[in-house]
């Protein structure tokens, strides 16, 4: 094989090792999405994230094909009404574990393409900072079976 072959063949491994390499230091588990009415223009999806590294994992966004737009939000309750303020990324540091939740940190489904009923699956991927990608897949429960304060009055901002 002629070098200049070689660089850019070795180059290309290299990315792709250290892709695959941020993307296993997370281990996902517990992923749901509350399922909503046939007419939901938003669901909410929850999971935990553990971070096996010996540095911090940073989640700068995640995508779904069931849907046109998936942000990340945080739960903050002002006056009795639960308001949903956008997270520019999540911050999991090193060896530690965060929990999506009802409540507190989730991402924000929006604009599904088709109703999904419980049992379904929603095809999430993660995005790390530094261009690894994490597949996770959420089973869409029905909310009266899922833990937490729930997804109930409130407003996105």
């Amino acid at each position: 094989m002629n070098r200049s072959i070689r660089a850019p063949l070795a180059f290309g491994l290299c990315l792709l090792t250290t892709t695959l390499s941020a993307a296993e230091a997370l281990r996902i588990s517990g992923a749901w999405v509350r399922e909503g009415p046939p007419n939901a223009t938003v669901l909410a999806g929850y999971m935990r994230i553990e971070n096996r590294t010996a540095s911090e994992a940073i989640v700068v966004s995640a995508d779904s094909p069931q849907f046109q737009r998936v942000e990340i939000h945080r739960t903050e309750v002002q006056d009795g009404i639960a308001r949903m303020l956008p997270q520019e990324h999540l911050t999991i540091p090193a060896g530690a574990v965060l929990e999506l939740q009802p409540g507190g940190l989730h991402l924000m489904l929006m604009q599904p393409a088709q109703w999904l009923q419980s049992g379904a699956q929603v095809e999430i991927e993660l995005r790390l900072e530094g261009g690894g990608r994490q597949q996770v897949a959420a089973e869409v429960r029905p909310a009266a079976n899922s833990s937490g304060t729930g997804h109930s009055p409130h407003q996105h901002h």
